[in-house]
């Protein structure tokens, strides 16, 4: 049998990891995990919202678009289905055979007035769940009496658009208002996470087109 060489005998010799020090590695490992993991999470938050607020920008200047065009008129509750949520056009309500193709909504009345392309991307929140996402819209939209108005006035502190947190879609074709719609203030979730808090918070955009974030 051939003589171990030096490197084996070295080898040999070294000592193991014992228990302790394993559980040491491991409590250090997750420490750092539990330090580093909620700062991606933020770091990505910050980035969906950022999103979230240049798509609102853009369906700002379509709504001004929308506004100079019709002489200082916004969509109202007629034009938009008196229904403040509504899936992307063309869509159909799941489950229901009486459905028909989605025809009314904020969306609509911009791909049909051609200042908002279907396909944009604009109209969607990333952080929004899976099942809003779905709908190919995630956000709300007023159908306050004061729109009927020309030039409404406060438009300052009035939402004219916000990431949808309250309502179900309406029944797609057809006119609301809609009973038994909107979801129960026990289980509304806003999109946006407000770090270090993680406050509920959502974006708004209001009538004179300045975008601000609604912490709870």
């Amino acid at each position: 049998m051939d003589p171990p060489n030096q490197f084996s005998r070295v080898r040999a010799g070294r000592p193991g990891f014992s228990l302790v020090e394993l559980l040491v590695v491991v409590a250090i490992s997750g420490i750092l995990a539990g330090l580093v993991i909620p700062s991606i999470q933020a770091v990505r938050e910050r980035a969906r919202r950022l999103h979230c607020v240049n798509s609102l920008r853009q369906i700002g200047l379509a709504m001004r678009l929308c506004s100079d065009f019709r002489r200082g008129f916004f969509p109202d509750a007629h034009k938009t289905g008196n229904f403040s949520y509504r899936m992307a056009p063309g869509l159909r309500t799941r489950n229901d055979p009486d459905a028909l193709p989605e025809v009314y909504g904020l969306e609509a009345v911009y791909v049909k007035a051609g200042v908002l392309d279907r396909a944009s991307g604009v109209w969607v929140c990333p952080s929004q769940g899976e099942q809003a996402r779905s709908y190919l819209n995630t956000y709300a939209f007023s159908i306050a009496k004061v729109l009927t108005r020309r030039n409404p006035p406060n438009q300052a502190t009035t939402i004219f658009v916000w990431d949808n947190h309250t309502f179900h879609p309406g029944l797609s074709g057809f006119r609301g208002p809609f009973a038994g719609y909107g979801i129960p203030a026990a289980q509304r979730t806003t999109p946006h996470a407000a770090y270090p808090s993680r406050s509920a918070a959502y974006n708004a955009l209001y009538l004179d087109g300045r975008i601000d974030f609604i912490v709870n």
